[in-house]
């Protein structure tokens, strides 16, 4: 059975004849009454107390867990921001290697191209040059041909200053060319053909 501090100032005891003393014993129900009430009071002071740091205590272990899985989804997330940013540079390496590596191809692939032509230039030039000469020579002689000097002009010696149009045409070209006059192509032709 519980008892309250009421009950014990409540409480009343019979008497008896060498019983003890009346007034003590109402006067020390009341100390041990006022000392359960204030115990009580303390009592139910602490039981607040008590489930006011249960609850926070609750609070805190239930915050500590969130802090906690918010740390590890953290470092879930820096770990996989990390790897994909890993994988994208990666990525990104790879694709500019790939683009250099094409450029260069194309590079190479338009140098060949340009060496080719130039080559395929160098012989038409040669080939153009070699009719160009051929050319010439045929027209020089059909020219002197068609032009025959008499036997007086044969017999002096020839001129470097030419006499006709024709004849300062084909004198300026060779000046300008180089090109050798048909008479010395035919006269190599004829060292070549001996030798």
């Amino acid at each position: 059975m519980e008892l309250t501090p009421n009950d014990i100032r409540n409480q009343k005891f019979s008497s008896s004849f060498r019983g003890y003393d009346r007034v003590e014993v109402d006067g020390f129900m009341e100390e041990v009454a006022s000392a359960l009430e204030e115990s009580k009071v303390q009592s139910m002071k602490l039981a607040e107390e008590k489930e006011s740091l249960s609850k926070r205590y609750d609070d805190l272990k239930s915050l500590e867990n969130t802090i906690r899985n918010a740390v590890v989804e953290a470092q879930k997330g820096a770990e996989t921001i990390l790897s994909n940013a890993k994988k994208e540079s990666e990525l990104i390496v790879s694709e500019a290697k790939h683009q250099r590596d094409v450029a260069i191809e194309e590079k190479h692939r338009r140098l060949a191209e340009m060496e080719a032509r130039l080559e395929e230039l160098l012989f038409m030039r040669r080939t153009l040059f070699i009719r160009l000469r051929a050319d010439i020579g045929v027209t020089l002689k059909l020219l002197e041909a068609m032009n025959p000097m008499d036997e007086e002009k044969k017999s002096q010696p020839r001129r470097d200053v030419p006499e006709n149009e024709i004849d300062k045409i084909v004198e300026q070209f060779r000046k300008e060319s180089g090109a050798f006059p048909f008479e010395a192509s035919v006269r190599e032709d004829k060292e070549n053909k001996n030798e």
